[in-house]
């Protein structure tokens, strides 16, 4: 009886609730299923990602300019909605700023890890950028469009299914950009490997490994605490020093080598001297001002201190730049002008340099420009203010501008160049350099005289330097009234003809001249100053002499050696005279008595 009771009541009761049971587990086998397959493309998801980061392949495909014009489509469309009274609309469309917010974010994020990978950049930095897409992710007001979500749930207008589509869209893409941000930080190996020389070896493991030291430890916590400074900090900063200065040497030569190879195709050694020399003294500078740079990093824990000091620091960046493009442009001037010149004769040395001071102005002008961008002016301002003073500056700099278009006039007319010997009605002197306002004069006792151009373009100037061959020589000879006038005639055809055969007297024996345009060469002798005229007569009866005029021209137009043939000259006369049974004459005077 009992056992038959037993079984009744199995069968009543357990056998029901195992089948229940088996219900369940199937439904909750099914829900598993479910999840794990949503769990599973949502790791696909975050794979696929992943094989694109370590491709490398930029993720933002979209445009920011595109998500920023439709956000203020949209948002223009949002103030029209809330004045017409559309509260749906509304909602549809602030949900769907925030999906596009949210999109941009989540890419951008994911560019700067491809960049962070290129750069490779430390683990704290993935980190950092991860937490605060999460962050913010997780602080979506997503949440805040729920209740309006479940009373639209079932409604069939268009507006309101646009809203209910755009928030579970919404949602989903938040949770699937939560989970692939998050698989991305707990499993960074897949795409980043981890390196201790980048992750830990760093500046701050450094400075921490000499604080931590038993024989710093108690120093630097006196001197962080008094000086706001640790030993481990000045002892990083003075070896960055010092290593910037062991190694500006090899960088100067190993950049100067670099910029020989891809931007000259023949460089010798005087192209690297001179690139050397260009770009030594900037760079040793630049390198010094980076190694303060990075002290100033490691030493000032103000935010905002740095931020104020970092644009003056860029500005002298910009500094050490120009002044290195302008002493690469003046060294390289200065090695090819010469070869210019002597290739192009028309071509004007003044002309050069005056054109390089002109480079320096506008690339000071440049800097000047730059400084008051970071300092906050409004170049806008600052020009339109010139040119309303335009007038004023004008009257105040005449004569500056007077002196500037005064160089000009002297370097189109090319009345004088560096190195000519000059006389005007007040100056005399040789010309060492045309400036921009003035011209420099070293007069012959060794002073100097600074000359406005305005004056000099105004004035008659006397070039002695404007001759090609030809510097005068002229004497005359004077013989005793005792010699014979044959003896006289022979002489003067014995000069005559000494000066015609001299190597270093210009003649028209020496001169070379095309037949056919002769009349054109005289021309261009007279522009470039050639004079050959030869001269000897016996030319007038003085006092005490029969004087005999020598007029010539030696073939050099330089000084020294115009005396040196001037003096050879007078030696071979002086031989001549005798040879001819002369005398010079000197200053005498007979007297006659005459008897009653």
């Amino acid at each position: 009886m009992n056992f038959k009771l037993f079984r009744t009541l199995f069968l009543v009761f357990i056998i029901p609730i195992f089948l229940f049971s088996q219900d369940i587990l199937q439904e909750q086998e099914l829900k598993n299923k479910i999840v794990d397959e949503h769990l599973n493309e949502q790791v696909l998801v975050a794979n696929e990602i992943v094989k694109k980061i370590n491709n490398e392949k930029a993720l933002l495909t979209d445009k920011i300019k595109k998500f920023n014009d439709e956000i203020n489509y949209l948002e223009n469309r949002i103030s029209i909605n809330k004045k017409e009274n559309n509260l749906v609309a509304v909602k549809r469309d602030e949900v769907k700023i925030l999906l596009l917010k949210e999109k941009k974010t989540f890419n951008e994020t994911l560019e700067n890890i491809i960049k962070g990978k290129k750069a490779y950049k430390d683990k704290a930095y993935f980190q950092k950028i991860l937490n605060e897409n999460i962050q913010l992710l997780e602080n979506n007001s997503w949440n805040d469009y729920k209740k309006d979500y479940l009373i639209e749930k079932d409604s069939q207008g268009a507006i309101s299914k646009e809203f209910i589509n755009n928030y579970n869209e919404l949602v989903n893409q938040n949770n699937q950009q939560l989970f692939t941000l998050r698989y991305l930080l707990e499993n960074m190996n897949l795409y980043r490997q981890t390196n201790f020389f980048i992750d830990q070896f760093n500046i701050q493991y450094l400075i921490k490994s000499i604080d931590e030291s038993s024989y710093i430890s108690t120093i630097s916590d006196f001197t962080t605490y008094h000086f706001k400074f640790s030993i481990g900090e000045i002892s990083v900063v003075l070896l960055i020093m010092s290593f910037f200065r062991l190694l500006n040497t090899k960088i100067i030569t190993l950049l100067t080598s670099l910029i020989c190879k891809y931007f000259f195709k023949n460089c010798d050694e005087d192209i690297e001297k001179y690139l050397r020399r260009s770009i030594q003294r900037p760079l040793i500078l630049a390198l010094y001002t980076l190694s303060i740079q990075l002290s100033i990093l490691i030493l000032i824990k103000d935010t905002n201190l740095i931020n104020s000091i970092i644009p003056w620091i860029n500005t002298f960046y910009l500094a050490l730049f120009t002044w290195a493009i302008y002493s690469f442009l003046t060294n390289s001037i200065s090695n090819f002008a010469q070869n210019l010149v002597d290739k192009y004769p028309n071509v004007r040395k003044e002309m050069i340099v005056f054109i390089l001071r002109i480079t320096k102005i506008v690339l000071i002008i440049l800097v000047i420009l730059f400084l008051f961008s970071q300092l906050g002016l409004d170049i806008k301002a600052i020009a339109a203010s010139l040119g309303v003073g335009g007038i004023a500056i004008a009257l105040a700099s005449k004569d500056t501008l007077a002196n500037f278009f005064g160089s000009l006039n002297i370097m189109t007319d090319n009345s004088f160049s560096q190195g000519d010997w000059i006389q005007t009605d007040s100056i005399e002197g040789t010309v060492v350099d045309i400036r921009m306002r003035t011209t420099r004069i070293r007069t012959f006792d060794n002073a100097m005289i600074t000359v406005p151009n305005s004056e000099l373009a105004n004035a008659n100037i006397k070039n002695y330097s404007k001759r090609k061959i030809g510097r005068r020589i002229k004497m005359n000879i004077g013989i005793t009234y005792e010699s014979k006038m044959s003896d006289i005639v022979n002489l003067k055809n014995d000069i005559y003809e000494m000066l015609h055969e001299h190597p270093d007297i210009a003649t028209e024996r020496n001169a070379i001249l095309n037949a056919t345009k002769k009349f054109e060469a005289i021309k261009r002798e007279d522009l470039q100053g050639v004079k050959r005229n030869l001269l000897v007569y016996i030319d007038e009866y003085d006092n005490s002499s029969i004087n005999i005029l020598i007029y010539c021209f030696s073939r050099s137009p330089d000084w020294d050696k115009w005396l040196e043939v001037k003096e050879d000259v007078i030696v071979k006369i002086s031989e001549l005279v005798y040879k001819n049974n002369c005398e010079f004459a000197y200053p005498t005077q007979t007297l006659h008595l005459k008897n009653n």
